[in-house]
């Protein structure tokens, strides 16, 4: 049995098949050394041209248009391509997550990641909400409501539909800013130009001074609490604090001591606004404005250095020699930008934008063979005719003979009472966290 297919025959091009002329050359046992085709012995016979013809397409309901691209809702990244100079091709892929990171201020007073873009306008495609689009650059997709806001063309924001353009920040500002809904940290203006913002990782110095109280209890039927979300606090009898006030949520990490110096890395939860406040009883009915990570009963509160501001170099008042106790980076070893703390601080006369210089003294490749295994040593007897021979070069000198070489530099941006947060502003290579750090008088 067969179906009939509707088709319509649509005319494409008009082209006239403008055939040359063909030449028959046939052997008339003419004279050597005449024209070819012109002499007397080839026949020329000029065919006469085609007819105009007419190029149709057959276009059935259902089936993809003349045209049609399949890759067209993909982003460029993962649209498959030949031409290999085209340079329209992006990663598409945004960053989910910055993770444990310090950040600078931008010129506009902006939160700035590096490699972070947040482009103005958004293109929706089949199946994409508000929700989404917010989680998708901001990482944060209860921030829909402001993005909705910056839409005044969308009547209902459960209503949007392919083809609409999504604002997603103001075209007067940066395409780097993202300050949207992120979190309470890109706020605008929370970070100045020249200052280095903690997202989520901080140093706390003094515990017992540090640790203003405790949250416990929220009015919220969950037992994983996020921006947005009111908290109580109990606060110890002696803090206070003011209306409209923010304190910072924190969870202990680790422990560190080392000689005098002592404190703890803490990760940052959120920050709670004070909304009201019993001088009594020491209860805070607080708002969540801010959640890097859940918030949960038990966490504890206070205020928290996350703001440093990077002042200009100060010269030393005398010499010291410190160590890296911890960082915010959880690694073993450092660059620039990074920021670390180390233990000395106020009582041991060090001040906000005294440098300290990170110090070696000895054979880098030497002290770094121990780690390698046996066969670094040993060097192959090319000459030798004999199968396998090896020889072991010498090396290696009394370091007490060489001279302590600079390689990094260390600017301290905030100091306490026995500790110091300073910042690596150069490197030329790796430094170690049990790295010499020393300071200079008069440097």
């Amino acid at each position: 049995m067969k179906f009939p297919v509707k088709a319509t025959l649509v005319p494409v091009s008009l082209a006239l098949a403008a055939a040359p002329p063909l030449a028959l050359a046939q052997d008339q046992g003419g004279e050597e050394g005449a024209g070819a085709g012109q002499g007397p012995g080839v026949t020329v016979v000029q065919l006469p041209q085609a007819e105009p013809t007419v190029e149709t397409q057959v276009v059935v309901p259902g089936y993809p248009q003349p045209g049609f691209d399949p890759n067209a809702h993909l982003p460029s990244s993962s649209r498959g391509t030949t031409d290999t100079s085209r340079a329209s091709d992006g990663f598409d892929l945004g960053r989910r997550s910055e993770g444990p990171a310090s950040v600078r201020g931008g010129a506009n007073g902006s939160y700035v990641v590096e490699g972070q873009f947040v482009p103005e306008s958004h293109s929706v495609r089949r199946g994409d909400t508000l929700w989404d689009i917010s989680g998708r650059y901001y990482t944060n997709p209860y921030a829909w409501p402001q993005v909705w806001a910056l839409n005044p063309q969308l009547q209902n924001p459960h209503w949007i539909y392919p083809g609409d353009r999504i604002r997603l920040r103001d075209p007067n500002e940066g395409p780097t800013r993202g300050n949207i809904g992120a979190s309470g940290a890109r706020r605008g203006g929370r970070v100045a130009p020249k200052t280095i913002f903690l997202r989520d990782l901080g140093w706390v110095d003094d515990v017992k001074k540090d640790t203003w109280g405790e949250l416990v209890a929220s009015p919220e039927d969950q037992m994983l609490l996020s921006e947005g979300d009111d908290v109580y606090l109990r606060l110890a009898d002696d803090h206070d604090v003011a209306i409209g006030q923010e304190l910072t949520i924190f969870r202990e990490i680790k422990k560190v001591k080392s000689g005098d110096a002592r404190g703890e890395l803490v990760t940052v939860r959120g920050t709670a606004r004070v909304d009201r406040y019993n001088p009594k009883t020491h209860m805070v009915r607080a708002r969540l404005i801010e959640s890097l990570d859940v918030v949960e009963r038990g966490d504890r509160v206070g205020s928290v250095v996350r703001r440093f501001d990077v002042v200009p170099p100060a010269s030393a008042d005398q010499d010291l020699e410190a160590r890296i106790i911890a960082a915010i980076y959880p690694y073993q070893l450092f660059g620039q930008h990074q920021v670390v703390f180390i233990d000395k601080g106020e009582k041991d006369g060090v001040k906000p934008g005294q440098r300290f210089f990170a110090v070696r003294r000895g054979d880098r490749w030497v002290q770094q063979l121990g780690g390698a295994g046996k066969l670094a040593t040993l060097r192959p007897k090319v000459q030798d005719e004999r199968p396998a021979q090896v020889d072991t070069p010498k090396f290696g000198v009394d370091e007490e003979l060489l001279p302590d070489e600079t390689y990094a530099e260390l600017r301290v941006v905030h100091v306490r009472e026995r500790t110091a947060a300073a910042l690596v502003t150069q490197s030329m290579h790796e430094v170690e966290r049990d790295a010499v750090l020393v300071s200079r008088k008069g440097f």
